[in-house]
């Protein structure tokens, strides 16, 4: 059974703020209301923080990323080193694993620091059984998120 949201980290991706479609926008919009309202944690990679940055990011993007506590870069351990390239390999597969090395730290931050990564990028998502084999991370769309979020809630209001 995956871990309980209202007491797990969970970490969005830099994606997840502003979907541009139709329901992740409106689970998006409920995250950031859970997070703000209710408590729900809610964090940042300091990978994704830096991401948030970028002169074409809007600009409440900006104001709600430094709304949230993120990671600060830190020395892996030995035994921690092999994964972000393990997670790397999976997210490259054929392709260059120079396009993916982002979205691997992103990962890896959140399975170190919490259970959850939040995304719409469909790469991340069509390799998220793969991932969770190794680091025991959720990927999921805004909606997913959104609906174990709720129940949960259900379950504690029982």
């Amino acid at each position: 059974m995956p871990l309980n949201p209202w007491i797990a980290n969970s970490f969005l991706d830099s994606c997840a703020f502003d979907p541009k479609y139709d329901p992740e926008d409106k689970a998006a919009i409920e995250v950031f209301r859970l997070h703000e309202h209710d408590g729900l944690p809610i964090l940042l990679a300091h990978s994704t923080q830096k991401e948030t940055e970028h002169p074409n990011t809007p600009p409440w993007v900006k104001i709600k990323a430094a709304e949230l506590i993120y990671t600060i870069a830190v020395s892996l351990t030995p035994n921690e080193t092999s994964r972000p390239r393990a997670i790397r390999d999976v997210l490259s597969g054929k392709g260059l694993s120079k396009n993916v090395e982002q979205d691997a730290r992103h990962i890896f931050e959140a399975q170190k620091y919490g259970s959850y990564f939040v995304t719409t990028d469909g790469r991340l998502l069509q390799r998220a059984e793969t991932i969770r084999t190794l680091c025991t991370v959720e990927i999921l769309l805004p909606s997913d998120f959104l609906e174990r979020v709720h129940r949960y809630r259900r379950r504690a209001e029982r």
